[in-house]
């Protein structure tokens, strides 16, 4: 039986067109072919966040994503792998990018396969990358692909003065679009849904141990959560 894989790309530049856009391409045309070489069939969905900037902001104020943007939110949660590439101004990501991630459930990002990407006008922005974006991933407990695609504009041809990466960027793309499709293969993000709450599941077994069984079982977040009234008896 023929393996499908959906790979969603997430694109947060901000004109039209935009090099951001540009690498997001790459990537993911790279990564289709590195998936489509043992004949599995590739999905590939691309989101412009641009489109999204008012609906991310005020799902970020309220707490419920638009109609539209829950759309996104479902293509995230089908996606065998997420491509995700951002604009660096001065020491981070765009805002548009940040502030997506802040309004969408962590969980979502757990055990998920992600190629990360970023732009930037010259090459100073490339330890950006590192230290500014993949650590947000790495708190989201995301399966990163171990080679990151950072281009500046010389990457694409419109530098004369040789600031261009030594490694033409074609290269890299593809290195890690490779690396991509090993994870997949590997079977990096297949969590059964009876297990994905295993690392916390015990926990919240014996904190609410003793309770009544009609009581609601609290979120993990407040497995924790003793009443006031259990304070206020103790010596």
């Amino acid at each position: 039986m023929t393996r499908t894989y959906r790979l969603l790309a997430l694109t947060a530049g901000l004109s039209t067109p935009s090099s951001t856009r540009m690498l997001t391409d790459q990537l993911t045309r790279e990564s289709a072919a590195a998936l489509g070489r043992d004949g599995a069939e590739v999905e590939v969905t691309t989101v412009e966040l641009r489109e999204y900037a008012h609906d991310i902001t005020d799902t970020l104020l309220t707490r419920f994503p638009s109609e539209r943007l829950a759309r996104v939110i479902e293509h995230v949660r089908a996606a065998d792998a997420i491509i995700a590439v951002a604009p660096v101004f001065n020491v981070g990501p765009s805002g548009l990018f940040k502030t997506f991630f802040d309004a969408v459930d962590m969980e979502l990002w757990k055990g998920k396969p992600v190629l990360l990407g970023a732009t930037a006008g010259t090459a100073r922005h490339s330890l950006a990358i590192d230290y500014a974006i993949r650590p947000m991933f790495g708190y989201l407990k995301a399966e990163v692909a171990p080679t990151v695609v950072f281009a500046a504009s010389a990457d694409f041809g419109a530098d004369t003065e040789g600031q261009a990466d030594q490694q033409p960027l074609t290269v890299r793309v593809r290195r890690a679009a490779a690396e991509l499709a090993v994870m997949l293969r590997a079977g990096l993000g297949e969590v059964a849904p009876e297990t994905a709450d295993a690392d916390y599941g015990s926990d919240a077994s014996n904190a609410v141990a003793g309770r009544s069984s009609s009581a609601p079982m609290l979120d993990p977040e407040f497995a924790d959560f003793v009443p006031m009234g259990t304070l206020l008896g103790r010596d």
